[in-house]
């Protein structure tokens, strides 16, 4: 038979046991509800109210045309954080840098004329790429023309920067923080950038096939 000390230790483990799955399932209450919270605020973004028309609806003549990707404009948060990857100058930086295009060219072709358009966000990574490339082999080594393009990229890049207008607050100050130890800085709201590669590598397959079946040359420029 259990002494009265033992059956007065096992009462006190269940009351313990009980009390930590209720603060276990409480804390998983308030979090779920959190969560809800952030959904439903990301749901009312006003960045999410780009009403997507059919394609049928444009002529594709001069600027009748869709102003952005008809694609929904799903919300996410990006935590940023230091990565290992995606260097300057690593043997592997080249072909790391380059997972970042598209499929194809960074260009999508819509409607049944296929027109071909620029995605924005795949001429920001298009220029990233070019830069890190004049860093690479040396300003003085790259062709006047290129010069241009790299001035033109950085230029493009100022102007995007001040279309996003991210007013994010960053915590600390970046000076005194030390990046090897603290990986994660603060965490954005952003626009999915998934079903953009998704639709614009939809798209180059279909543009693949019209260009088979009709003979026209390939390009060849992906970065």
């Amino acid at each position: 038979m259990q002494s009265k000390g033992e059956g007065r230790r096992l009462q006190l483990l269940a009351v313990a046991l009980l009390l930590a799955a209720s603060l276990y399932l409480t804390w998983s209450l308030i979090k779920l509800s959190d969560d809800v919270r952030v959904l439903i605020k990301l749901k009312a973004h006003p960045r999410r109210r780009h009403i997507v028309k059919p394609l049928e609806s444009y002529s594709f003549i001069g600027s009748d045309h869709p102003k952005r990707l008809p694609i929904e404009q799903k919300l996410v948060k990006l935590a940023v954080e230091e990565s290992v990857h995606y260097d300057l100058v690593a043997p592997e930086a080249e072909s790391e840098w380059l997972w970042t295009a598209s499929v194809g060219d960074g260009h999508v072709r819509i409607s049944k004329e296929e027109r071909m358009f620029a995605v924005a966000m795949f001429h920001e990574l298009h220029c990233l790429r070019a830069m890190r490339n004049a860093i690479e082999k040396g300003w003085s080594t790259i062709p006047k023309a290129r010069q241009h393009h790299i001035l033109h990229c950085y230029n493009y890049l100022r102007q995007w920067t001040l279309c996003a207008a991210d007013a994010t607050l960053e915590p600390g100050d970046f000076t005194t923080r030390n990046f090897t130890a603290q990986r994660v800085g603060a965490t954005h709201t952003c626009v999915d950038w998934i079903p953009s590669y998704e639709m614009v590598k939809e798209k180059w397959m279909e543009w693949d096939r019209f260009r088979i079946d009709h003979d026209i040359p390939v390009h060849d420029d992906v970065t």
